[in-house]
């Protein structure tokens, strides 16, 4: 079964997580979210979080186009369910 999230690399490098659907020549991202690395609990110790790809912009739905996308695949099930759970509120 595949994963209803996908995680998705940028030709800028940079990855996405989010819900998709493909159109066209377009693939249109569902509230767009990337990993940061934060601070762990522990002296030297860091973590991830995800944060909105756009912190500035309502990324609701976010259109790129086919070409600027290197690579879609499923998200693992705890970065899927994390994200989710963020996007939706609700705790799974």
């Amino acid at each position: 079964m595949s994963s209803d999230v996908k995680v998705f690399k940028l030709i800028t490098g940079e990855e996405l997580i989010a819900r998709a659907e493909q159109e066209r020549d377009y693939v249109v991202l569902e509230k767009p979210m990337t990993l940061t690395a934060v601070p762990g609990q522990q002296a030297g110790q860091m973590g991830f979080a995800l944060v909105p790809w756009m912190m500035a912009a309502n990324t609701d739905s976010v259109r790129f186009s086919l070409s600027h996308i290197v690579v879609e695949l499923d998200a693992t099930a705890d970065i899927e369910k994390n994200y989710l759970a963020s996007v939706t509120g609700l705790s799974l």
